[in-house]
């Protein structure tokens, strides 16, 4: 009988998270994920969390600069001069004592102008240094009125393309 009773509990909490979780909704969405840029000490950025859309070079190139190469490493792909003639960048900015890594799971733009950026975000080991770790995703502008941000199932934020 116990056994049967967190069986019965157990289905019942999956069943209620797989409600719970939010998704992506529309159509797949031409995107390119970049992981060659660091938040600049200057941004003006701040909190805990960042989440934006950038519509400009000057406002990216305010927020954000080019890593170097590692040491022996491939050159870092950029984005091109011209990539916000046609495209936008969705941001997302963790900062805090661990290193955020991200995994894309879906971009998609829904028939009323909302992107959607789905992601997993999974914060390492905290130590004594603090972090800024961004996610930079670019999207067409075309059709594109606002982002939401979809981290780990659940809606976090929203941003208009402007």
């Amino acid at each position: 009988m116990t056994r049967f009773a967190l069986l019965a509990i157990s289905f019942v909490a999956l069943t209620l998270s797989a409600f719970g979780a939010d998704e992506a909704k529309g159509d797949k969405a031409a995107h390119t994920v970049y992981d060659a840029y660091f938040e600049k000490n200057t941004s003006g950025l701040k909190g805990d969390a960042t989440y934006i859309a950038l519509v400009g070079k000057e406002g990216f190139e305010k927020a954000f600069a080019a890593r170097p190469p590692l040491m022996g490493g491939k050159k870092p792909v950029l984005l091109a001069a011209e990539a916000f003639d046609k495209q936008f960048v969705a941001v997302v900015i963790k900062r805090g004592p661990a290193i955020t890594t991200y995994t894309v799971e879906a971009v998609t733009l829904d028939k009323d102008g909302t992107v959607y950026v789905q992601y997993k975000a999974n914060a390492g080991v905290a130590g004594t240094a603090t972090f800024a770790s961004p996610l930079i995703v670019s999207v067409p502008k075309e059709g594109a009125k606002k982002v939401v941000f979809i981290e780990n199932g659940k809606t976090v934020a929203m941003s208009d393309v402007k």
